[in-house]
């Protein structure tokens, strides 16, 4: 029995191998047990990759919410925009708005969307192009990146880029204008640019009918006068 054991070990490790490797129906069993290192290695690796991967994606969901949650304020970069309203009531394309007092036209806009909050009563208009009246004709036209309409009170405000022309031939620049339905005036507290007749002006705030009349300025005032030949033909612009 003690000289039996020893010979069973050996038969064991070498004559099973030559059986595994002669009866082809054993052969998996081989390869599988010498390949197990193996696979024990590659299994490792990929438990330690998997960490990192899903690390990855985490982090790429995080962007991609990160990315979504901006876009609204990229939207909505109007200083003046409703806090925290994001959401207009309305967007409108082509937007076209007619303001009349007792039946008598007062100004026409035009832009190419605008977006209505009907809470505040008002409406965020991009590219404005308007015409103001008097005995229902134009006396001048407004152009500006943007514009708010009080839809109560159809007061407007006007920003970027604002340029008033008038009928008899003046020229206003300035960054921001406002103008009162009730008292038809325009006003700004930004620097002013007037070109009039042989009069180049400019200032530091300013109030006027939209004819540029009737115009006050209120400090800063520099006034050059024009050779003839510099004085320019201002056309009426374009609507959008």
């Amino acid at each position: 029995m003690s000289d039996d054991s020893p010979k069973n070990e050996t038969d064991l490790s070498g004559q099973d191998r030559r059986s595994a490797s002669a009866n082809p129906s054993d052969h998996s069993r081989l390869y599988d047990y010498e390949s197990l290192p193996l696979v024990k290695s590659a299994e490792k690796k990929r438990n330690a990759i998997r960490p990192w991967i899903l690390a990855a994606l985490a982090v790429g969901l995080l962007l991609f919410a990160w990315q979504n949650v901006k876009k609204p304020v990229k939207q909505s970069d109007w200083a003046g925009l409703p806090q925290g309203e994001t959401a207009p009531d309305a967007i409108l394309e082509g937007f076209h708005l007619i303001s009349s007092h007792q039946g008598v036209k007062q100004w026409e806009l035009y832009s190419q969307s605008a977006r209505l909050f009907q809470k505040n009563k008002e409406a965020f208009a991009e590219q404005v192009y308007v015409e103001y009246y008097k005995d229902n004709k134009i006396i001048s036209t407004l152009t500006a990146d943007k514009g708010v309409i009080n839809t109560q009170t159809n007061d407007t405000y006007a920003e970027g880029h604002v340029e008033l022309i008038t009928e008899n031939g003046a020229k206003l620049e300035t960054s921001k204008l406002r103008w009162n339905s009730k008292t038809e005036m325009i006003t700004t507290d930004a620097r002013v640019h007037i070109y009039k007749g042989l009069d180049d002006i400019t200032a530091m705030g300013m109030e006027a009918d939209a004819q540029l009349g009737a115009v006050r300025f209120m400090r800063d005032v520099h006034t050059r006068v024009r050779d003839a030949g510099e004085i320019e033909k201002f056309e009426r612009a374009k609507r959008f």
